[in-house]
């Protein structure tokens, strides 16, 4: 057994259990948002760096609630959580001519935790660390001013967004996914092909509907390859 991000070997005394996606997306939520919630292995460093990251990504969400219900719990504890935060009035600004207030998000560093629930959501389905040689590529919110990022997450999206296909934990409306091959057909990506034409895999996720990363893992050895 190996932890999930790194790869090093585990043993029992050394095992602990990470969350994928991480368990504050749950907390008080109504029990059936809370089915078959799934952890992978993970040593002690690799289950407590995101800890930090996850709340942010928390307190986005709860900010950018459309109106759902269900989440409404999350959008005042998410306020509170920003404002106890030092520095905190840095981050929120008026917006103009109304009585709206914008909160920024560093999306950047959100990155850091979509890789690691990709990685979790990979050793859950392959039963195995993703290897080293594969490198993670991340669109996300924030990049929405990257011309070419959009194009590539557009093309992607076009792809794999039949949401019938999709896998969920806990519950549809606040974790869903799925993890694809990718292959290469005359340089451009497409969702099928000959196995040695396989190049990684698309991993698309949506959390509570408001957050939609989506993760290329290019094998940079058969890339070449191919």
């Amino acid at each position: 057994m190996n932890c999930y991000n790194c790869g090093i070997p585990l043993t029992k005394k050394l095992n602990h259990r990470e969350h994928i996606p991480a368990k504050n997306l749950y907390k008080d939520l109504e029990e059936k948002y809370k089915q078959k919630l799934i952890t992978v292995p993970a040593c002690f460093e690799c289950n407590n760096q995101f800890s930090q990251i996850d709340q942010e990504i928390r307190d986005a969400i709860g900010i950018l609630n459309n109106k759902d219900e269900y989440l409404n719990h999350m959008t005042s504890k998410s306020v509170k959580s920003i404002v106890r935060r030092k520095e905190w009035q840095n981050r929120v600004s008026a917006v103009d001519g109304s009585n709206l207030l914008d909160i920024k998000f560093n999306y950047s560093s959100f990155k850091k935790s979509h890789i690691k629930n990709f990685k979790g959501l990979y050793y859950y389905h392959f039963n195995e660390t993703i290897s080293k040689d594969y490198q993670m590529q991340v669109v996300a919110e924030g990049d929405e001013n990257n011309n070419i990022a959009q194009q590539l997450r557009k093309h992607i999206l076009s792809l794999y967004s039949d949401i019938d296909q999709f896998n969920f934990i806990g519950h549809r409306d606040v974790f869903k996914y799925k993890i694809k091959k990718i292959f290469n057909s005359n340089g451009i990506i497409v969702e099928s092909g000959d196995e040695n034409n396989k190049i990684g895999f698309i991993g698309n996720m949506i959390y509570c509907n408001v957050i939609h990363p989506v993760i290329i893992a290019t094998n940079l050895k058969l890339t070449k390859h191919n």
